[in-house]
């Protein structure tokens, strides 16, 4: 498998890929977003959305910068159990906190306040870690109606 060292890194590495996933998201930096998926990355967002499976990163930014518009939000990410599988993959559970506030008057709803969990995989490909799948799972989601 890996050393300690080289086990320390990727965890490290794979932590900071979810980071600039929250920042960039929460930035509208859709290229910086795109970035952290592999280019046939799966990004389901059925609890969301019904039916929504998204493939591609492009795909994948495309999707959450048209639902976003108009939108400020904020996400965390908490408490990562991230596990190595082999030199270039891992997967990970992370509980997530996300709020969302449309300005927009012809949005559906004013604020979402949302909690769950994403379920990752990772790959290293170039040298580089990036998300392979992702399933986000909701336990409670609050909204304000418009």
């Amino acid at each position: 498998m890996v050393d300690a060292l080289e086990r320390l890194i990727a965890l490290e590495d794979i932590r900071a890929v979810k980071a600039r996933y929250f920042r960039c998201v929460d930035s509208q930096d859709w290229d910086g977003f795109a970035a952290q998926f592999a280019a046939d990355a799966v990004f389901d967002i059925s609890d969301d959305l019904p039916d929504t499976v998204v493939h591609g990163a492009a795909n994948i930014a495309d999707k959450a910068r048209t639902s976003l518009i108009g939108c400020q939000s904020v996400h965390h990410g908490h408490c990562p159990e991230i596990e190595l599988l082999s030199p270039t993959t891992a997967r990970a559970i992370w509980a997530m906190e996300d709020m969302l506030r449309w300005a927009d008057s012809s949005a559906p709803i004013r604020e979402l306040h949302g909690y769950g969990h994403y379920h990752e995989t990772y790959e290293k490909i170039a040298g580089r870690w990036v998300i392979k799948t992702l399933k986000l799972t909701r336990m409670r989601v609050d909204t304000v109606p418009r």
